[in-house]
């Protein structure tokens, strides 16, 4: 091999690597020419491929702010000649002589010597690249097997284009394809066109926008439904001035034919509404179904003349496949209206046994608590009582209690929660039922990270409302908060206000969490809208809310920004506190009956102890039976000469319970039927209801205090009515 066989070949070589790399045609172009410069040691050169009767530049490689013309005529004149003789750098003609545009410019920019060197594919010259060089460079250029690199170049060239046309058109498939698995996978009209025009701009390559428009029968209007754009106008929807039979859209409607017009500016049939976008190109097809207008599908561009006749054939394809979208949308609105509503109606009964079953599992929790509960408060008072105790001892012996009674609470506003009863409207005071709310969810909050803030109004807020509703409310609201501001930024701020204003009361709840977007804004309220994962939310918890507020006669709002938090509104009817009857007016009490008889049925051993213990200190005889069973035998054992004055019994206990034995009494010892106190800490069981309502017994419910114990026992002795509960939110 001679020395200059060897660089031959390795351009070659180089060039072939280009031509078979897989690049798009510019970048081929691109590549080749740069390859060829930097291996002949030259700096510029261009590539000029023929179209519509022109060469028009492709690419160019030289100094920076040497722009060659963008066109050159037809290879004919003095330039045709000269391309002929392939791998002659050929003087460039002196001003004057007959020379080209390319010719001329390569003179002014310094030149004296150019190749024009044929680029061929298939035997078909399907361009030109050029090198301009310095006199004593041309040596280097005709050293190169110049018709072996045309023709590489050339079918180079061709097969990228080739293979990016075969690319368009698998893409443009696949998106036609995409589309119509969308119409098994999705009934939703609205994402259906949207991913149709989406579609257009992603096939039809000079596409820039494309609208969709549906026809307003009523009023023959044309109103865009689905935009490709990024940014929209939210005032576009409903803005349009566009009439069938008006415009280009209008009159394609009309007349039902494809309008494809390169150039908006020269044709009459175009008008340009103020403030509207600016496009060079436009094309729009009618939307028919069985020779019914429905709409128009137009795409538009920047360019001049930028739609081709394989882009109308596309465009119509993708409005046909929109009409029957708009078809099927019309034959399922029905079906899934009423489909929605059963599913509306499965869901609340789902939800429904969820509560449920919540509400039996709170009840046997609370009253394993409630036992315990007493003991500690009991004995702890008691312990008070004891006179002369150390000043640190009864301090933490206050602690105790304190503690207990918070216990205490929150066990009560966990039954008030599960209550599964109707509705009871009474007078309730926000601000507690909103206090006891919160020290169920206080702990969590902390843990959280949520810092929490209260301004609650100081004068009484009323309400005739049902506490365990609005209970149910405010937690909903909190929880949502703190889910938002924990996965936002895992912690934040949590406001709770209240105030009322003339007949209202004012309850805002304010976090700094993300925020809601309009759209979520406008769907808030709505059953099974929920932003949550899947699992993590039913989205019917707002729209409970909602149904609540609005049986309360209120209103419940969300005022919120992307970014800026998002503030709960309650509006409620406010309700002064009414007036105690006269017989309820506090009054001197007498003094409490003592040396009475009275039966204990109680089956845990501390709280039995512990009311023996009181009742004997009251100076009372006491008699205490861990069952029901038991009972019943001191009951048939007592000497007549002495019977029991009154009963205090547990309501569930194994064996014997207390309906059972207040049966016995009612049949037996119907004298003391009006005479017994319940003690319960299972006042949610629907069992224990029901035996609460029939008998109409005065009850206390665990854990109580030692002196509402003594008052009770005291009232039912002197044959005094007594109150039926301890009530608590």
């Amino acid at each position: 091999m001679t020395p200059h066989q060897q660089p031959q070949l390795s351009l070659v070589d180089q060039l072939l690597i280009v031509a078979g790399a897989g690049h798009s045609p510019q970048n081929v172009l691109q590549k080749a020419l740069d390859t060829l410069l930097e291996r002949c040691d030259q700096s510029m050169g261009c590539i000029y491929l023929q179209e519509h009767g022109e060469l028009q530049r492709a690419t160019v490689h030289g100094p920076k702010g040497i722009e060659p013309p963008d066109r050159l005529g037809y290879v004919g004149t003095p330039l045709k000649g000269r391309c002929l003789q392939v791998g002659v750098c050929l003087p460039i003609p002196s001003e004057g002589d007959a020379a080209s545009e390319l010719e001329t410019f390569c003179r002014s920019a310094g030149y004296q010597r150019m190749l024009a060197l044929p680029l061929s594919a298939h035997h078909e010259q399907i361009g030109c690249l050029f090198i301009a060089t310095q006199q004593d460079r041309a040596r280097q250029i005709e050293e190169q097997d110049w018709n072996t690199i045309g023709r590489i170049i050339g079918l180079g060239y061709e097969t990228a284009r080739s293979n990016s046309r075969l690319q368009e058109q698998l893409h443009k498939t696949e998106t036609l394809y995409a589309v119509s698995q969308a119409f098994s996978a999705t009934l939703d009209l609205d994402e259906l066109l949207n991913q149709i025009v989406r579609a257009a701009v992603d096939t039809i390559t000079e596409a820039d926008n494309c609208v969709l428009h549906l026809l307003i029968p009523e009023t023959g209007e044309l109103r865009p439904r689905a935009l490709s754009f990024d940014r929209i106008d939210p005032q576009a929807i409903g803005r349009s001035q566009m009439r069938i039979g008006h415009g280009v859209a209008g009159q394609a409607l009309e007349n039902g034919e494809l309008v494809n017009i390169g150039d908006v500016a020269n044709d009459p049939r175009f008008v340009r509404s103020e403030g509207g976008r600016r496009y060079a190109a436009m094309m729009v097809v009618p939307l028919r179904l069985k020779d019914q207008p429905l709409g128009t599908l137009s795409a538009d561009s920047q360019r001049v003349n930028a739609f081709s006749e394989d882009d109308e054939r596309l465009l119509t394809v993708l409005a046909n496949q929109a009409a029957i979208a708009i078809e099927n949308a019309q034959l399922v609105a029905d079906l899934q209206r009423s489909l929605q509503e059963l599913k509306q109606t499965q869901a609340q009964l789902v939800q429904s046994e969820k509560l449920s079953a919540i509400g039996q599992l709170i009840a046997g929790v609370a009253h394993e608590l409630n036992n315990p509960l007493t003991a500690v408060m009991g004995y702890s008072q008691l312990l008070q009582m004891e006179p002369g105790l150390a000043e640190p001892i009864a301090r933490d012996i206050s602690k105790i209690y304190s503690q207990s009674q918070r216990a205490s609470r929150i066990v009560q506003n966990l039954l008030t929660f599960a209550r599964q009863t109707k509705a009871q409207r009474q007078y309730v005071e926000l601000n507690e039922v909103m206090r006891a709310t919160l020290e169920l969810r206080g702990y969590q909050l902390r843990v959280e990270n949520i810092h929490l803030h209260t301004d609650l109004a100081e004068e009484p807020l009323g309400a005739m409302a049902d506490a365990s509703q609005l209970q149910q409310v405010f937690l909903n609201l909190i929880n949502n908060a703190q889910d938002a501001m924990v996965e936002y930024r895992h912690g934040g701020n949590l406001t709770i206000r209240s105030r009322r204003e003339r007949d209202r009361v004012i309850i805002e709840l304010e976090d700094d969490g993300p925020g809601l977007s309009p759209t979520v804004k406008q769907h808030l309220f709505e059953p099974f809208f929920t932003t949550k994962e899947v699992g993590k939310g039913t989205g019917l918890g707002l729209s409970i809310c909602f149904g609540i507020i609005g049986q309360h006669n209120g209103r419940i709002m969300a005022e919120s920004e992307m970014g800026q938090g998002t503030t709960f509104v309650i509006d409620l009817p406010w309700s002064a506190k009414p007036k105690p009857k006269a017989a309820d007016q506090a009054q001197e009490q007498p003094q409490a009956p003592r040396d009475k008889h009275i039966l204990v049925v109680e089956d845990e051993a501390e709280i039995g102890t512990l009311v023996v213990r009181l009742l004997k200190q009251a100076g009372h005889h006491v008699y205490l039976a861990q069952n029901g069973e038991a009972a019943v035998r001191l009951l048939a054992e007592r000497d007549r000469s002495t019977p029991f004055d009154m009963i205090i019994s547990d309501v569930k206990m194994p064996g014997l319970g207390a309906p059972e034995l207040y049966d016995h009494i009612c049949k037996f010892e119907p004298r003391l039927a009006n005479r017994v106190l319940l003690i319960t800490g299972d006042t949610l069981s629907p069992k224990t209801q029901t035996f609460l309502k029939r008998t109409h017994l005065p009850y206390l419910a665990k854990p109580f205090r030692v002196d509402a114990l003594l008052r009770h026992v005291a009232q039912l002795l002197r044959g005094e009515p007594s109150a039926s509960a301890i009530r608590r939110y």
